[in-house]
């Protein structure tokens, strides 16, 4: 059962955060795409190679805490909640300064070998600076969704940092100004005021919460295995970069990572759900998967897979379009972006079997899928990019965070005792699935932009109506399990 003093959460205010969230989103990708064009020939994969860097130690940084302070908010008193939240910003900010100065360390051996690679030392030393600050507005960010404030994560997160970092450095492409590294410095620090100015607001700060203290063994207990999770993820998900990096220069990746950040903005949606259902999935302080939290998985595989089927209708109809728009050298990364718009897609209930797993407090189980998806990527990135290039690592990182999700399932069935999976909405969901294969096959064939347009339109209106009927049905599900 949550604690005492802690409110259940409310699905409906979360779902409406989530919804500005997603609407939102498509900011970043635009001005991403925007820079790619611009700063194509080795300036964009320079900052992309080292911004990579950075966000793999801000993850690392946050030493698995961001999620455990949303754990610990439903399974702890009030005031053990808020030791362990100053106590965890304490040990993050530690965490963060040493991540700089490794990174700054690691450009001038590992990073600096990259052929083509091309970024000063002011560069990368503004660049390394942002690790702290992020690390802080994330850990910000997640303390504040446990007061049900998020309005300051999506303004922060994915409106000011996204528009400071790419906006600016459009228009100093456009004026000679400071280039992309001092704009992500400016960009993350907005964000981490954005953060402060809303903890303030919603937690406050005392005298007494400025005396150090340690994490409790609780808090400990939860966070620290999900350490070797973070850095198994972090380099599963940059092994490919690395690599084509290493073998084929700055100017393959930044062919890559065009190709991913399109595929990857599916992905982006269901991350956008995450804490919301981490917060959710924690607050019966279960540690087995019970009927009502079996409900709410399925209603969130379901709602969360179907919102991306949408996105994937977007990247199949016009992602080609959109690549030879950007540059001709993205051109070839068309059928990278199918593979990875597709496999994306398809394991987001892997995906959120895994939250769960952590909303369960069974973050050893949750390293123990993260393990087997980084052996997996590494072994074929090895094996299939010497092959096919950015094709072989994106079916290498297709492959294992695949093979993740299903140990992560294999692990929440053992944990509930049960089938995993109501059959009322798997079969919503396979008619979601064979519609969007159909449509998106089809969309292959036709070459005249006028056809594709109006199947594209047809196409969009029909999963209107179908997920509109559905979630009426489904949401009356979802009321009776918040009322167990």
């Amino acid at each position: 059962m949550a604690q005492q003093g802690h409110k259940d959460v409310d699905m409906g205010w979360g779902m409406r955060m989530v919804a500005l969230d997603n609407v939102l989103r498509p900011i970043e990708p635009l001005l991403v795409l925007a820079c790619a064009s611009f700063y194509a020939g080795g300036a964009w994969g320079s900052f992309k190679l080292a911004e990579s860097m950075a966000y793999l130690f801000y993850r690392l940084s946050l030493l698995g805490m961001d999620r455990g302070i949303v754990w610990r908010f439903g399974n702890a008193t009030p005031e053990g909640y808020r030791r362990d939240l100053f106590a965890s910003l304490s040990w993050v900010l530690g965490a963060s300064l040493l991540g700089s100065a490794i990174l700054v360390g690691l450009s001038f051996t590992a990073i600096g070998s990259v052929k083509g690679m091309d970024l000063p030392l002011h560069s990368l030393l503004m660049i390394a600076a942002t690790v702290p600050m992020l690390a802080l507005s994330e850990m910000i960010f997640q303390a504040n969704l446990n007061r049900q404030e998020m309005l300051a994560r999506i303004l922060g997160k994915n409106v000011l940092l996204p528009l400071t970092v790419f906006g600016g450095s459009i228009l100093g492409h456009f004026l000679n100004g400071p280039g992309l590294p001092f704009w992500f410095f400016l960009g993350a620090l907005a964000n981490l005021s954005v953060a402060v100015t809303a903890f303030l607001r919603t937690h406050g700060i005392a005298r007494a919460d400025l005396v150090p203290v340690r994490p409790s063994k609780e808090l400990l207990g939860f966070s620290l295995p999900l350490i070797g999770s973070d850095l198994l993820l972090g380099i599963t998900t940059r092994i490919d970069l690395m690599l084509i990096g290493g073998l084929a220069g700055i100017k393959a990746v930044e062919v890559y990572n065009v190709v991913m950040m399109i595929g990857r903005s599916l992905g982006a949606i269901r991350q956008s759900f995450e804490g919301l259902l981490l917060s959710a999935f924690s607050r019966e302080g279960a540690r087995e998967l019970t009927a009502n939290l079996r409900t709410r998985l399925n209603h969130a595989v379901w709602a969360v897979g179907n919102l991306m089927g949408l996105a994937l209708l977007v990247i199949v109809f016009w992602g080609q379009h959109l690549l030879s728009l950007l540059n001709p050298q993205y051109q070839a990364g068309w059928s990278a972006l199918i593979a990875m718009t597709f496999l994306t897609w398809l394991n987001v209930s892997g995906d959120l079997s895994g939250v769960m797993l952590q909303g369960l407090g069974r973050s050893r189980d949750w390293m123990t899928a993260q393990l087997t998806g980084f052996v997996i990527n590494v072994a074929f990135n090895l094996w299939w990019i010497p092959l096919w290039g950015a094709l072989g690592g994106v079916l290498a990182l297709g492959a294992s965070v695949f093979a993740q999700g299903v140990v992560c399932q294999i692990l929440l069935w053992r944990a509930g005792g049960g089938h995993l999976w109501l059959n009322r909405y798997l079969k919503s969901s396979l008619h979601f699935a064979s519609g969007l294969v159909a449509l998106s096959a089809a969309s292959l064939y036709i070459d005249n932009i006028w056809f594709r347009a109006v199947l594209f339109l047809a196409a969009s209106a029909g999963w209107y109506l179908l997920y509109r009927k559905g979630a009426e049905t489904f949401g009356r599900d979802l009321s009776l399990a918040r009322q167990a």
